[in-house]
């Protein structure tokens, strides 16, 4: 219990306190505080375009300085500064779901308050045309971009953006190489990424589908970090547990992968090459089928004039990699040049249509110079590709075909494309006549290609143009498919490189030294 005294100490400190008056000098600063910041839910942005952002800010004092002169803005991706302005513009040099950060900073107080808003950038090159160039003799990788648009009847339609040399663009610090050859192939290092292999004379190179950003050279996963022989890489395919690369020499190469899709820069290839009974084989080409039906790759032996297969899957491991002959099903029809030996005869195209069950081939008497066109069925047995239906003719395109004339099937119709010079015509496997699509007027067509979905025709010529050209039934089945608006439904570029187009899922390229500077888009629609 407290005194009476202490009681009254108590009180007289109390009342000392209470009557205490702070007569000191000081500054006081008054700040702009932030009350909010917002943004609506920005859209997917494609790589390669501007991101644009313009907050909304809620102020407590809003009459006061809310400029740059009072407040410092930074804006950053990750960790990276990418923005010292209010509003935020910039292009995204990585894809998926990207933070984005907004720290505003008051320059008199030192208060940073800070923002957030998650982006997602998706690649541009996802559905387009990749184009292989030459500048020079350095490989030169633009992209025509297809943006699906609707108009006001709700009809759908293409808008065309091109990406002139967009790796340099995208990756400044890491030249591309020299001598481009072609895109390969699709490669999946597993079920959420793709890749595409770069064939070039100095360093063939897998690149990132999305941001094309270099992975591995395909050098490094050969023994020894080298390709036998001293022999360069002429073709590549990712037949999922298993990987094939022809070499320069003829020789095909192969490894297993531990998965059944992706792994492909997992293990080493083989250091011996497959070697094909019946005196060997120097293979010159492997030809472009839908391995995801035939599960095989076809091959041609130029050394012994026949056609080749090597196994990939179809879900039973057992016979990964293993080595296909040929053999009739039943007796072709009196004339049919053997397809385990065409001598005499040059192969000029090959490829298969009906989801890899049938297959086409271009070839040449070489005594006459007539072309032929074959068609037949295979089906895999065993260790033998089984062949029915044969059939065989004069090709209907004799007195037009030269030995330079290029080829594309389109798989899911009945129509094979030509070019010849300037001329594109088309060949109808039904009606078994050729018709002429459009006469480009100047340049040789160098390259034909369909995309992914075969509803476009990328056309390149020698002068550097590339078209897109309509594959719809309207125009192909006119009685004159031809007229002068017959590209109406194209857009043509006169682009910095000669080029050919990729569509998304199907690559086939060619480079010339041409260097005409871009300058038009013409048939928006």
């Amino acid at each position: 219990m407290k005194s009476p005294l202490q009681i009254l100490i108590l009180c007289i400190i109390l009342m000392a306190t209470a009557c205490y008056k702070d007569k000191g000098n000081y500054d006081i600063i008054e700040y702009s505080k932030i009350n909010n910041i917002t943004h609506p839910t920005v859209p997917p942005v494609i790589l390669g375009d501007s991101l644009k952002l313009k907050p909304a800010f809620s102020w407590e004092h809003p009459e006061r300085d809310t400029t740059g002169n009072a407040f410092e803005f930074e804006w950053r991706q990750l960790d990276s500064v990418v923005s010292r302005e209010r509003n935020l513009g910039y292009v995204p040099d990585i894809t998926g779901y990207v933070m984005i950060y907004l720290h505003v900073k008051e320059k008199a107080t030192g208060i940073v308050t800070r923002f957030s808003i998650q982006v997602q950038v998706i690649s541009s090159y996802k559905a387009g045309w990749m184009l292989l160039t030459k500048d020079q003799g350095k490989s030169v990788i633009s992209f025509v971009r297809r943006d699906a648009k609707r108009d006001n009847n709700n009809q759908l339609y293409y808008e065309y953006k091109y990406f002139p040399d967009v790796y340099n663009q995208l990756h400044p610090d890491a030249p591309l190489g020299n001598n481009p050859v072609k895109f390969a192939s699709k490669a999946f290092p597993d079920y959420t990424a793709d890749e595409v292999l770069l064939l070039q004379g100095n360093a063939t190179t897998y690149l990132n589908g999305s941001d094309l950003s270099k992975v591995i050279e395909l050098r490094n996963e050969f023994n020894g970090n080298a390709f036998p022989n001293n022999a360069v890489p002429v073709d590549y395919v990712d037949g999922g547990p298993v990987n094939f690369t022809l070499l320069s020499d003829g020789n095909v190469y192969w490894k297993r992968n531990s998965v059944t899709m992706g792994g492909i820069h997992q293990g080493k290839f083989m250091d011996v090459p497959v070697y094909f009974e019946g005196g060997g084989a120097h293979i010159s080409k492997i030809i472009d089928v839908s391995i995801d039906y035939t599960y095989f790759l076809y091959l041609y032996d130029d050394l012994h004039k026949r056609f080749l297969g090597l196994f990939t899957t179809t879900g039973d491991d057992s016979f990964l990699g293993g080595k296909l002959y040929l053999a009739n099903g039943s007796t072709p029809p009196a004339g049919f040049v053997d397809l385990n030996n065409q001598a005499g005869y040059a192969l000029i195209y090959c490829s298969d249509y009906a989801n890899g069950a049938y297959f086409m081939n271009i070839i040449k008497n070489e005594t006459s110079g007539q072309y032929l066109l074959q068609n037949y069925r295979l089906t895999r047995r065993g260790t033998v590709l089984e062949a029915n239906e044969h059939q065989q003719e004069a090709f209907a395109g004799n007195g037009i075909v030269t030995d330079n004339t290029i080829y594309h099937r389109i798989r899911n119709s009945s129509y094979l494309f030509f070019g010849e010079g300037s001329k594109l015509y088309f060949y109808d496997v039904n009606t078994k006549q050729v018709k002429l699509y459009h006469d480009f007027g100047n340049g040789v067509i160098k390259a034909i290609t369909t995309d992914a979905p075969g509803g476009e025709l990328g056309v390149a010529l020698s002068n550097g143009v590339f078209s897109i050209c309509s594959l719809k039934t309207e125009i192909l089945g006119s009685a004159n498919p031809a007229p002068p608006a017959s590209c109406s439904h194209s857009n043509r570029w006169e682009i910095s490189w000669t080029s050919v187009g990729n569509g998304a899922l199907t690559m086939n390229t060619f480079s010339e030294d041409i260097r005409d500077p871009f300058t038009k888009k013409l048939n928006t629609r």
